[in-house]
């Protein structure tokens, strides 16, 4: 029951971090909220900067 439980936690703060910031900052040192549609979903990281980040 412990392993489930930080199996549970470690998904959820795993999850609540925007990788899609740190992807543009670390490949094209840009925020992707400021460019395309604004959003920080893998559709405007690939419209933004290529498949390549959007698949990471």
């Amino acid at each position: 029951m412990a392993d489930y439980l930080k199996v549970v936690l470690f998904s959820y703060l795993a999850g609540s971090i925007p990788n899609a910031i740190i992807i543009g900052k670390l490949w094209r040192g840009i925020d992707v909220r400021e460019h395309g549609s604004g959003n920080i979903g893998a559709t405007n990281v690939f419209r933004v900067l290529g498949a390549a980040p959007a698949i990471t």
